[in-house]
């Protein structure tokens, strides 16, 4: 009797075993993503805008790679987000932010979306953590002074620093890529590319609010046409980028 319990208990297991192996396969699946490098085109939520010819086209669309994604394992992956795109970041500045890519925390998760291809209408975000740790003033200062050289941008942080009441002070620093498939082939937009940092109080704990905000996609959007191009409006908010395959 005994042993037959143990053979039940057994197929129990295996069975169990084998439904959660399924599952991981299925929803590795479904939260794929496209491996290689993406490349910026004309379009509104990945939907091609502008001219439709290869050949004009190319004439006004700038040759810049927004990100590469690379796998590491069966179901995680790595974003390489094109720093040297952002124009008006000091070399320090980009270097940086290439350098927290070497350690990346990936998620993924889906979400209604009206500009959804899919048959669930859900967007597919994959997120990926670049940076999560407690910094000081002096390293605070010292990366933002390799951010955007323009002096709006200058001033915003020179204004937020000076007005600090507390030299002393500790922050959480937050660095965070999100890429979204609507389900268009090999097309993925870059909906969000920031560094926040919070304030941490005596007890460690964060604010709920950034004490500075740094938008380094609307940075690297901004450099893709001239304010006065007609297709300026489509790099507003989002911008999308398309698989580069060998022959395009």
């Amino acid at each position: 009797m005994q042993i037959g319990s143990a053979v039940t208990a057994f197929k129990q297991f295996t069975s169990r075993l084998l439904f959660l192996t399924i599952s991981a396969v299925l929803s590795n699946t479904a939260f794929a993503i496209e491996a290689g490098q993406y490349y910026y085109f004309i379009s509104d939520k990945c939907v091609v805008k502008g001219p439709q010819t290869p050949e004009e086209r190319g004439a006004v669309t700038p040759d810049v790679m927004l990100f590469e994604v690379l796998p590491a394992g069966i179901s995680d992956y790595y974003v390489n987000v094109n720093t040297k795109a952002l124009l008006h970041y000091g070399e320090e500045g980009q270097t940086y932010l290439s350098s927290l890519e070497s350690e990346q925390a990936y998620t993924a998760g889906k979400m209604p979306s009206e500009e959804s291809l899919r048959k669930d209408g859900n967007a597919i975000h994959h997120d990926f953590m670049l940076q999560r740790e407690a910094i000081d003033v002096k390293a605070l200062i010292n990366t933002l002074n390799g951010f955007s050289q323009l002096q709006t941008d200058k001033g915003y942080f020179f204004r937020k620093i000076v007005g600090l009441s507390n030299p002393n002070a500790k922050f959480k620093a937050i660095t965070q890529v999100r890429l979204s498939d609507f389900g268009h082939d090999n097309r993925m937009m870059l909906t969000s590319y920031t560094s926040n940092y919070f304030m941490l109080n005596e007890q460690g704990k964060a604010s709920e609010t950034p004490f500075i905000s740094v938008d380094h996609g609307a940075a690297l959007r901004s450099q893709l046409h001239d304010a006065n191009s007609p297709y300026s409006i489509f790099t507003k908010k989002t911008v999308c980028g398309e698989k580069w395959e060998p022959g395009n």
